[in-house]
């Protein structure tokens, strides 16, 4: 599937944080290898000089309103030059309502694409939905409440993905002897995924727990979690290279959020098997859809038998490396962001909304 028309390469504009790893960074390279031509306008460009100039809190608000204006302008000046085909965005808090609709009167398509499991963050506003072409969920529960609020033929489902540039194993194998951990969770701090943590310390006290992510060491002071490793937030190669040392991966998202939804899969879902690490992950259908289980992945509904399987597993490497190939070959390429890029051009062209 190539990106040319009419004699032309197809052209898109991403509007989103565009680092490294970034979902709009493997996005935006996926459709660079499908023969897109990609202009970036990168966020991060123009928040950081707001947080880092000025050390208060305070004034990185009073500077934001001005800031995001200077990013909207710039957004609406690359399109012109540019006139690309598709505007895609990933979650939407990075561009107004206003921004949008002045695009379309240009002609140029607009594409939210949208990672979280709630709606409920800073700068998105479920009224400026209905100003995109194309709305693209990675949660499957999100698509009968967006059907419902802006009609059907505009919201799409495709799951999360990884970044293959940083998302891949440093070792081609290793042995258990060589890793450096037995039970890993990473993942930022929520009390969910503590209580998870502290009911399996309580259940099994043999584990050897380490975790890694954000807000964890001052989350559990006087927690069953104290003095287990926490490591604090991985990131690129570094979090790829914890991820293939770890035994076992304990694969468990936020929680319920305020709108009652849940995550049934994260990014880490997809991050884990690309690294080559072995993956225990909370049970639930979609797992089951994506991944073979009992032959490249576990999955866990209780404590108990979360505790169960991390013994179970823990003494058996051989069967371990097997479903860890397993796993890998069913990730890489298929769930990758290169892969989630070419679901979403055949949406666009389904769509009619490119040619």
């Amino acid at each position: 599937m190539t990106g040319r028309v009419a004699g032309r390469l197809m052209k898109a504009v991403f509007v989103a944080q565009l680092g490294v790893g970034d979902t709009g960074a493997g996005l935006a390279q996926g459709f660079r290898e499908l023969d897109w031509a990609v202009q970036d306008v990168d966020i991060r460009q123009y928040i950081p000089r707001a947080t880092k100039a000025w050390q208060s809190r305070l004034a990185a608000r009073l500077l934001r309103g001005s800031v995001i204006r200077e990013y909207q302008n710039t957004v609406l000046d690359v399109c012109r030059s540019f006139r690309p085909d598709v505007m895609i965005t990933v979650k939407g808090d990075a561009i107004s309502s206003q921004t949008v609709t002045t695009l379309r009167t240009m002609g140029i398509k607009n594409v939210l694409f949208y990672p979280d499991v709630d709606f409920d963050h800073p700068g998105v506003d479920e009224e400026k939905f209905r100003e995109f072409d194309l709305i693209v969920t990675t949660k499957s529960f999100h698509i009968p409440y967006l059907e419902r609020k802006l009609g059907s033929g505009r919201v799409a489902f495709v799951p999360h993905g990884f970044s293959p540039a940083v998302h891949r194993p440093i070792y081609r194998r290793m042995s258990d002897s060589e890793r450096t951990s037995d039970v890993l969770y990473a993942g930022n701090h929520s009390a969910y995924k503590q209580l998870w943590l502290e009911n399996l310390i309580r259940a099994n006290d043999r584990v050897g727990l380490t975790i890694l992510g954000s807000r964890w060491k001052q989350r559990i002071l006087k927690s069953p979690l104290y003095g287990q490793r926490v490591l604090g937030a991985l990131h690129n190669a570094a979090y790829a290279e914890a991820i293939q040392g770890a035994k076992i991966n304990i694969a468990v998202h936020f929680g319920k959020t305020k709108s009652g939804w849940e995550d049934l899969v994260s990014k880490r879902s997809f991050e884990i098997p690309a690294c080559m690490g072995f993956m225990l992950h909370i049970d639930n259908p979609e797992i089951r859809e994506l991944f073979d289980v009992g032959r490249e992945i576990d999955v866990f509904s209780s404590v108990d038998e979360l505790s169960d399987k991390i013994d179970f597993y823990l003494a058996r490497p051989d069967l371990r490396a097997d479903m860890i190939e397993r796993a890998f070959r069913r990730a890489v390429p298929g769930y990758s962001f290169s892969s989630r890029a070419e679901q979403i051009v055949s949406l666009l062209r389904d769509s009619g909304l490119t040619g």
